[in-house]
This record gives C-alpha cells, sequence and structure tokens, in this order.
C-alpha cells in the first residue's frame, strides 16, 4: 500500500490546533473495487480533553447531577457546523472531487457518512476532510488521509489484513493509545477488522446510562493520537458485538435495569452512527480473486441466551444465515474467511452461554460447523473476536479453523479455560492481534494467519493452501 508522503501529511496534520476541529479523527470504512464510505464528525475543539475529570476504572458512582459529560477527561463534545470531502488520486489533489458540504446535526451526534461511488479498483486515493462553522463560517484546517480500494474481482493481488478485538480503555498500554495501533501500522495492511467490543458500556468508569455517556465512550477511546493518526490511513470493517450494543452477553429485548434509561434499541442505533457501514451490519466483501470476507451480525438477530436449545435456537437469525449458506456457496474466491465477533469452535468456558462454540446454542452451532465440513473443507477459515486470549484451534469433528484474535492489550488477556490439546494448536493469554496475508506464488496460492504481541512480534503462524 502507498503511504502518505510526509510533506502532504504535515501539511494536514500540523496546522495551528485551534483551527481543526476534527478531535474524533476520520473513518473510512466499507471499502470495495469502487466505493468507500468516509466518516467524519465536527467537534467543539481541535483535541481531546486530556485536562478533564478522569472516570477511568471499574464502575463507580454515577456521575454528580451537576457534572457535563464535555468536562470528562478525554471528551471530545461535537458541534453545529458542515463537512465536506475532497478526494482523488493525486497526493497534491489536484485531480480531486468534492462532496457537498452537509450540514451536521445533534441527532447523528454531528457526524455524517459520505457514500462514495464509481472509483477505481486497487487505487490509492487521497482526501481532505474539511469542516466549516455553521453556515460555512468560519472554515476549519482539513485533515488529510488516505485509502486504497480493493483489487478488481477477477484479478489475483496481494492483500494483508488486520483483526482486533477488546479496546477496553482502563486497560490501555499507552497513554497515546494501544501499542498495537503502531505495530500494526509498520504492516501497512490493506484494511482493519473490528470485531467488536470497541467500547464498554456497562463495566467502565462511567457506566453508559445515558446515550450522551454512550457518546463519550466513543468519544474518549477513537480519538486517542494513535487511533486517531492509524484510521487516516488504514480503512476499517467494524462489527459490534455485547458491550458495544449494551451489556454483557446481551440480545434483543434484553434492557437490564442498571443500564436504564439507555436500552439496546439505543446503542444498535448510536453504532450506526459512530462508525461507517451503512445500515447493513452483516455483509461480505471480495479482494480479488483470491480472498473474500464475511462479516456477520451476531446480537440484532439472537434468541435469548438463556431459551433451550433446540432447531430453532439462533444467533444469526433465519435471513442472515441464509444468506451465509448461499454467498458462501456462490463464491469462487480461493479462500474464504468468516469474521465473527464470538467464537464458533472454541473451547470456550464452561460457564459461558452467548456464543457458537458454548451448549447454549450447541444446536446451531454443529450444524454450520458441518454444513463446513460438508462443503468447504479445505479453503474455509474463521477469524473471531470476544475472547481475552490468543488461540489457533482446530475443531476435533470436523477440522474447522478459527483464529482468535486476543485483546488489545496484555492487561485485558485473561479469562481462559486453559489449553486443550485436542483443540489448540497454539494457546496464548496475552494481547495482540491477528494478521492474515493472500499470497499468489509461482507454486500456488498461500494464505498466512498470524498471532501478533502487543508490539507486532509474530507468535504463532499458520499456512494454508487451496
Amino acid at each position: 500500500m502507498q503511504r502518505m508522503g510526509v510533506c502532504a501529511l504535515l501539511c494536514c496534520l500540523a496546522a495551528p490546533a485551534q483551527e481543526s476541529r476534527q478531535a474524533t479523527g476520520v473513518r473510512v470504512g466499507e471499502v470495495t473495487a469502487d466505493s468507500a464510505i468516509v466518516w467524519m464528525r465536527v467537534t467543539a475543539k481541535a483535541a481531546r480533553n486530556d485536562a478533564g475529570i478522569p472516570r477511568r476504572g471499574p464502575v463507580g458512582a454515577p456521575l454528580p447531577s451537576d457534572l457535563r459529560v464535555a468536562d470528562l477527561e478525554g471528551a471530545c463534545p461535537g458541534a453545529a457546523g458542515r463537512v465536506r470531502l475532497r478526494y482523488g488520486t493525486r497526493e497534491d489533489l489536484r485531480d480531486a472531487r468534492a462532496t457537498t458540504w452537509v450540514e451536521v446535526s445533534p441527532q447523528r451526534d454531528y457526524s455524517h457518512q459520505f457514500v462514495l461511488r464509481d472509483l477505481k479498483p486497487d487505487t490509492t486515493y487521497y482526501y481532505a476532510a474539511e469542516t466549516a462553522g455553521p453556515g460555512g463560517s468560519p472554515l476549519h484546517a482539513p485533515l488529510g488521509g488516505q485509502f486504497r480500494t480493493a483489487p478488481p474481482p477477477d484479478r489475483y493481488a496481494d492483500i494483508t489484513f488486520t483483526a482486533v478485538t477488546c479496546h477496553m480503555y482502563q486497560r490501555l498500554d499507552h497513554p497515546r493509545g494501544f501499542h498495537i495501533y503502531e505495530a500494526m501500522a509498520r504492516l501497512a495492511p490493506q484494511f482493519t477488522v473490528l470485531t467488536g467490543d470497541n467500547v464498554y458500556y456497562d463495566n467502565e468508569d462511567p457506566r453508559a446510562v445515558t446515550v450522551a455517556l454512550a457518546r463519550y465512550h466513543w468519544e474518549r477511546m477513537w480519538s486517542l493520537p494513535r487511533h486517531v493518526a492509524y484510521f487516516l490511513r488504514f480503512p476499517a470493517y467494524w462489527q459490534k458485538d455485547d458491550h458495544d450494543t449494551l451489556s454483557d452477553d446481551c440480545w434483543p429485548g434484553k434492557n437490564p435495569q442498571f443500564m436504564l434509561p439507555m436500552t439496546f434499541e439505543d446503542g444498535q442505533r448510536i453504532f450506526l452512527e459512530q462508525v461507517p457501514m451503512g445500515e447493513k451490519t452483516y455483509r461480505r466483501f471480495r479482494w480479488g480473486r483470491g480472498l473474500e470476507i464475511w462479516l456477520t451480525e451476531g446480537r440484532d438477530f439472537r434468541s435469548p441466551n438463556d431459551m433451550p436449545d433446540g432447531p430453532q435456537k439462533t444467533i444469526w437469525g433465519p435471513e442472515q444465515k441464509k444468506w451465509l449458506i448461499e454467498t458462501l456457496l456462490a463464491s469462487d474466491t480461493e479462500f474464504k474467511i468468516l469474521i465473527s465477533p464470538t467464537p464458533l469452535v472454541g473451547p470456550d468456558r464452561p460457564n459461558k452461554a452467548d456464543n457458537h462454540a458454548n451448549r447454549a446454542f450447541a444446536t446451531e452451532g454443529a450444524e454450520f460447523r458441518r454444513w463446513v465440513r460438508d462443503h468447504l473443507p479445505r479453503n474455509f477459515f474463521v477469524v473471531c473476536g470476544d475472547r481475552h486470549w490468543q488461540y489457533h484451534s482446530v475443531h476435533p469433528e470436523t477440522g474447522l479453523h478459527e483464529f482468535s484474535t486476543g485483546p488489545a492489550s496484555d492487561e485485558h488477556a485473561a479469562g481462559t479455560p486453559g489449553y486443550d490439546p485436542t483443540y489448540h494448536r497454539f494457546h496464548r493469554v496475552k494481547g495482540g492481534f491477528l494478521s492474515v496475508s493472500f499470497r499468489r506464488e509461482a507454486q500456488g496460492s498461500r494464505l498466512v494467519f498470524r498471532h501478533h504481541d502487543v508490539h507486532g512480534t509474530v507468535v504463532h503462524e499458520h499456512v494454508a493452501q487451496p
């Protein structure tokens, strides 16, 4: 992937701080060979409130009624104004197209998502994300960034992407953001998949019992300098899980008293507001002739976790399950990867009851694993988030391979049921990330899965061939 020139990047980022109004950065998502979505947000100030009142750690006392969310450490309150994106294939943007100016509003947390179409495949695009005050005045300093589109669907191309999970603010391993973001940047991936638990509404201080506090969780996590810098260079696909929907192991209609007045439906809406992904939360993306990824939705359609298991109990719901089966069969890419917020293989802890590796959803899990064995025995793999340890497991009955990314920091690693030789090819109770690389070589195609520690060192590698 081409990198943005140093001079161009500095021109965009080194303007006087008081002239910028994008403290939460820019996020590019849903990249295809000819389209992308760009998320922008106007903030009241140029930078996060690092001098604010710290509230990090386990859930504490409720906020005093006279304390504003804007006064908390890491807050980046939004502001009225307008946004525009200029983008093109030249670094100096002399060929740039420009969107119209769009007014932002508090109903969407002062954010807007631009859908870019008719892009060229396998091409680096540069952009200037521009903001202005209400009515267009004053103009603010822009943020500059870049992304690369996917290759044409019928052409082989070398691809590397990374996958991460479990971003808990109280377990940051550096005050400027997680170490993994500098480590991943050195790999220059085509994209990153955030597999869920991007924030923790229910068990981090302050608990997100209101929409304002839920938005604050997004502000303080994704305004950290390392995170802003990373997403100005690399696009991402976002998934949600329980903690960034509402609460631990949640499902539709479950609204625990301790989270009210915040509800499950609020969490669904806020997620779509905060990340560039449109309205569809399950989808697939093809990256050339060699690789396609499927991103599943694990919260919106699930049965209650405490419902008795059986053929009607589901995590995916009938419509999503039908889509998954049909599109997997229709795909002619050499490798297919399902990226799930929760495990399909595990093994998981015996007291858990919210994923396909548990007895609670054993029927649907077994049904899908056997289907994979019968239809995609060699070229299908699972990448999962949610678990706070890294592993490479192979299901003893069906041979399905699963790779758990591990949490974003070592401090957040815990909870494993232990090494199980009947499943594990690799097991490590530490943080880090996963990288996946497709390479087309003279002797054939290869897909390489690598577990990395938080600083990027490879701690495990598995090579697959179709």
